[in-house]
């Protein structure tokens, strides 16, 4: 019997995930502007242009998109659920909370934090019978805070019970990666049911082989980020990887948002876009990266093992 992964859509065998996109989002917009103000956001006319956006990335060979937004970073599973539907797009829905110390955060429990992880995980998200596939977690600019570290060890505990993999958000600059490691080992996790995120914004391969050393998944997840990390260093730095021979420890991906309201992004300026107006989208990869791996000798099978073998290894770890 084919090990099974949760999608928006239903149960789906790993082996069938396809060319996958391991760190991607559809939305992030902030329920409480949502709540308080009717025109922040406009859910409809979102669809439809979030729709047409993985629309185009599906046909460009895409087939399994990863959605990495944790509960409070206006993680909507009825939007990742309704662009599935009309896209076609398998999408594997997280749970799991974000760095940020938001005020209701303080006080409370390690295993407060599991009963409600565990509480999507087995009864299904926002009311719905949709359950995640991933628990996302992170640790930011500040570090390892007392909170971030109850945080950490309680997605760990959640991903021990349900046995689902963790995906974190990192900076590399307080080599946040290494010290969530260490508090995953302390747990008892299985390292290669853990992927730290945003390790392609260094091309510090010291950093990034220390932690490959201890076993995880890394990912090269913000490819057309040039702001964080030049395109050229970001594939320079992936084709030294592999050629030091960890190639069956990375993931590549965007961490794409087709629509965020961080900053000073307006829903009212986005909606007047097209979906391929940015250079940076969740086909980047493909138009760009791709071909310079080539150019590189990069033939069809680590191609292969980077878009499909990786991705599907990960989710079908015990």
């Amino acid at each position: 019997m084919p090990k099974m992964i949760h999608t928006v859509r239903g149960l789906v065998p790993v082996d069938e995930l396809g060319t996958t996109l391991m760190h991607e989002h559809i939305l992030q917009a902030n329920w409480s502007m949502r709540m308080s103000f009717k025109d922040w956001f406009d859910y409809d006319s979102f669809i439809e242009w979030a729709s047409e956006d993985v629309k185009r990335t599906r046909e460009i060979g895409v087939e399994t998109l990863v959605e990495q937004t944790p509960v409070c970073l206006g993680r909507d599973i009825h939007a990742i659920r309704d662009v599935a539907e009309r896209t076609g797009m398998q999408i594997i829905a997280s749970t799991g909370f974000f760095y940020s110390e938001n005020q209701w955060m303080f006080g409370r429990s390690e295993d407060n934090f599991v009963k409600w992880l565990m509480k999507d995980i087995e009864e299904g998200i926002q009311d719905t019978d949709i359950k995640p596939g991933l628990i996302k977690c992170g640790t930011d600019t500040p570090g390892v805070t007392d909170l971030n570290r109850t945080l950490l060890r309680a997605h760990a505990k959640a991903s021990k019970v349900s046995g689902l993999p963790i995906a974190t958000h990192s900076w590399y600059k307080n080599r946040s990666g290494i010290s969530q490691m260490e508090i995953f080992e302390k747990e008892g996790l299985n390292p290669r049911k853990v992927l730290i995120g945003h390790c392609g914004d260094t091309n510090d391969l010291s950093y990034l082989e220390e932690l490959l050393r201890m076993g995880c998944w890394i990912g090269l997840d913000r490819f057309g980020d040039d702001a964080k990390n030049p395109l050229e260093e970001r594939v320079n730095t992936l084709a030294e990887l592999c050629d030091r021979g960890w190639i069956g420890q990375l993931m590549i991906s965007h961490d794409y948002v087709s629509f965020v309201d961080l900053g000073t992004f307006e829903w009212e300026t986005k909606r007047r876009q097209d979906p391929d107006d940015a250079k940076y989208n969740s086909r980047y990869i493909h138009r760009y990266v791709l071909p310079m791996l080539r150019e590189r000798g990069f033939g069809d099978r680590e191609i292969h093992q980077l878009m499909r073998g990786n991705p599907r290894a990960y989710f079908a770890e015990d």
